[in-house]
């Protein structure tokens, strides 16, 4: 038998571990529970994120740590596969495109190989659908690798989205572009600024005004247009509401006027600026016009009083106070157009009106109603009758004038008396009259004219063209006239020149029209009755051309007489000029005198018959001149050579004055030698011995002066009838007065005239003025 003292602590550790076994059984129990409990807690986590995988938006497809391989539902719906989530990985890529599936293969290798990840845009191929693939390494805490994940996202929708977006986006910057381009384009400049008034945005004018290079420039560096620009945006953003500001501002070394406007906008402002400097110059411009045209209106004779829209009185001139007799202090207050109408009618300077009321209601619509000016007659109380213009102003309101046309209408009066008077007196003439107005039409005409022509009143009451009348005589001259006659007539009425035109009609009545130009740009013509007259005049021309006829017929035959006496002179001549030089033996002294007289004589009657030869065919018409270019120095020394010796046998000094550059003239050489040869003999044969004569040439204008000059006795008065072209009977021989004759028809066939000097006792002077050419 056991000792109960041993047996009690092996019953005790028996006890004891009995305990803790059932205690460890029951922690094992519990733990097992608790094991269970969680996995099917984690089971149940497993399946709830399962399906919340497989009802996610997005597929996916998975490798597992123990090459297991997952396709999810969705995914399989997604990419439509017919195995489902059978679908192995190498058949899901036949879905796509060979260009896809390669990429795709690589994509996936990369991330099973190395755990790479990557991201890959394909298109499926039926049905058509864009898909964005996402490979992925999962791991955990520790990095131990758990799982590869292709994710797939349906991105179709996105895409069209994110393309219309792109659109949008496009035109949206297509447009600012264009907007910008715009604002750049505008000469303007135009600015953007920030929720703090900073400038974000300028255009190139901006930039220009505030001397940058560049509009990033201008709003780099802050540059605004104005010293306090700021000051208005914070104005503007402070009331909130756009505001406007006048400034000047030097722009390209310039001053000039420029309206600042800053508009308020969601989270910035916007602003611009206007140059005025061309509205602002229109405007003093304007203002200097109106008052120059106030100063205009000032000095006119007419009383003229503006009125503006409201009817006050906005510009008057003196004459429209001194008119109405108003007072100039009360009229610049500028009253309304009724009080003025009120204050003339209690002074009794209106035309008496039985409803002033509506005469007043009437005068002011004129503001309202008046479109184009208009024009009426006001009779004063005093007798004064008024022209009224009354026009709409172009600044608006009304422009009235007002002229005194008493003293006109009282001479439009008389003016009508005396046109009646005139018309009767025209009625009475016996000249045809016809008065024709600017316009060319006929305006007045007398019964004279209507007989003379066979016209019909009723016609020429409808004042028809002059040209019409003018045509009517066309029947009633020769045709072969008709043509000049018409010419006359078109100078006529384009010139209108004072002349007398004669006229022979096909009845043989001769009329002298006569035409006048009037003040007015008329022209009067008048047709008188000269036949009788013109019988006369033709007689008398008849009678005249057979006086020259016969005046013809004696100058021929006076040179046909001298012509036969010059071959016996000749003759004579010669006979006395072989005896003179003793030839056939000397003479004796008595006869040597008397053969030297009949050799003078002779040759003296020689020069009288060339003298009367050369008379007889001027007179006759037949000289002609042969007119050159010739010198004058060489025609006066020409003209010394001729009469040297006549001088000197006479001991007489020959003054020769003439400039040597006097140069040339136009002439007939030999007439004009001529001419101043027989001056110079005239002078040597009336100088006594020892006296002086003087040969002078000079330019006198246009002219060319040649002058003889002698201190002989003077001329006489059968030379001085001589040079006026008459050759007195009984005058002295030796041919003088025939060559002063000469002298004058030669001087006046040049277009020339003749100056005489003389005085008895102390010589002559002759002076020819020729034309020079």
């Amino acid at each position: 038998m056991t000792d109960p003292d041993t047996l009690s602590p092996l019953v005790l550790a028996l006890a004891v571990g009995l305990v803790v076994a059932v205690a460890l059984l029951a922690l094992l129990a519990r733990r097992r529970v608790e094991t269970d409990l969680a996995l099917e807690s984690n089971n149940e986590k497993t399946a709830c994120l399962t399906e919340m995988l497989n009802f996610s938006p997005n597929g996916f497809y998975r490798w597992d740590a123990d090459e297991g391989q997952v396709c999810s539902r969705r995914l399989a719906i997604m990419l439509g596969l017919r195995a489902g989530t059978q679908t192995r990985f190498e058949e899901l890529v036949q879905y796509f495109g060979p260009s896809d599936q390669a990429a795709l293969l690589a994509g996936v290798a990369g991330l099973r190989r190395e755990g790479a990840g990557f991201t890959q845009e394909a298109v499926l191929l039926d049905p058509v659908r864009r898909v964005r693939f996402t490979g992925q390494r999962i791991s955990d805490a520790s990095d131990r690798w758990l799982a590869d994940v292709l994710w797939v996202e349906d991105i179709t929708q996105n895409t069209e989205t994110l393309d219309r977006l792109s659109s949008e986006t496009f035109v949206l910057l297509t447009e600012r572009d264009r907007l910008r381009a715009v604002l750049n384009a505008m000469t303007i400049p135009v600015w953007l600024r920030d929720a703090d008034l900073q400038l974000v945005w300028c255009n190139r004018a901006y930039a220009q005004a505030v001397d940058a290079i560049s509009p990033a420039q201008a709003v780099a560096s802050q540059n605004e247009l104005m010293q306090d620009g700021s000051a208005l945006a914070e104005t503007v953003r402070a009331e909130n509401r756009m505001m406007t500001q006048a400034r000047h501002l030097v722009v390209d070394g310039q001053r000039r006027l420029f309206e600042i406007s800053e508009i308020p906008l969601a989270g910035g402002m916007a602003g611009y600026a206007q140059d005025m400097t061309r509205l602002e110059e229109a405007h003093d411009s304007l203002s200097r016009h109106i008052a120059a045209h106030g100063e205009v209106l000032e000095r006119l004779t007419p009383a003229i009083a503006i009125h503006g829209p409201d009817t006050r009185l906005a510009f008057f001139n003196d004459a429209y106070v001194h008119l109405w007799r108003l007072d100039r202090a009360w009229l610049s207050q500028g009253p309304a157009y009724v009080e003025i109408l009120d204050y003339l009618r209690e002074r009794r300077l209106l035309p008496e009106q039985a409803d002033f009321p509506a005469f007043k209601e009437s005068e002011l619509k004129r503001f309202t109603g008046l479109m184009e000016a208009a024009e009426d007659i006001v009779h004063l109380p005093d007798g004064t009758t008024l022209r009224r213009l009354i026009a709409p102003h172009p600044l608006g309101g009304l422009l009235f004038t007002y002229e005194n046309v008493t003293d006109k209408l009282a001479l439009e009066r008389l003016y009508n008396t005396m046109i009646a008077v005139h018309r009767q007196t025209l009625d009475h003439l016996h000249e045809a009259v016809a008065v024709f107005g600017g316009d060319g039409r006929l305006k007045l005409f007398n019964q004279a004219l209507v007989r003379l022509w066979g016209l019909d009143n009723a016609v020429l009451m409808s004042q028809p063209h002059a040209s019409w009348l003018f045509e009517i005589q066309r029947s009633h001259v020769e045709s072969k006239s008709w043509d000049g006659l018409k010419r006359s007539y078109e100078r006529l009425l384009a010139e209108r020149p004072s002349e007398v035109v004669r006229l022979e009609r096909l009845d043989g009545l001769v009329l002298d029209q006569a035409s006048l130009p009037l003040p007015d740009g008329g022209l009067l013509v008048t047709w008188y009755d000269v036949t009788d007259s013109a019988r006369v005049q033709m007689a008398l021309i008849e009678r005249g051309q057979a006086l020259e006829a016969a005046n013809r017929l004696g100058a021929e035959f006076v040179a046909s007489v001298a012509a036969e006496l010059k071959a016996p002179l000749e003759a004579a001549v010669g006979h006395a000029d072989i005896l003179a030089n003793a030839y056939y033996g000397d003479l004796n002294s008595r006869q040597t005198e008397h053969v030297k007289g009949v050799l003078e004589s002779s040759r003296l009657a020689y020069e009288l018959v060339d003298a009367m030869v050369e008379l007889a065919t001027l007179e006759a018409g037949r000289l002609t001149l042969s007119i050159d270019t010739l010198d004058i120095t060489v025609l006066l020394s020409g003209v010394l050579a001729l009469t040297r010796e006549a001088v000197k046998a006479k001991a007489l000094t020959l003054n020769y004055d003439c400039p040597p550059d006097i140069g040339w003239m136009v002439g007939d050489a030999k007439r004009l030698k001529q001419a101043l040869y027989n001056l110079v003999s005239n002078a040597v044969k009336f100088t006594p011995e020892g006296g002086q004569i003087t040969l002078a040439a000079s330019r006198q204008g246009k002219d060319v002066a040649f002058t003889v000059a002698d201190t002989g006795a003077g001329i006489t008065g059968a030379d001085q009838a001589a040079l006026e072209g008459t050759l007195e009977a009984g005058k002295p021989g030796k041919g003088g007065g025939i060559g002063l004759v000469l002298v004058k028809r030669f001087v006046e066939l040049h277009g020339g005239r003749i100056e005489i000097a003389s005085a008895s006792g102390e010589g002559t002077t002759v002076t020819l003025y020729l034309p020079a050419g």
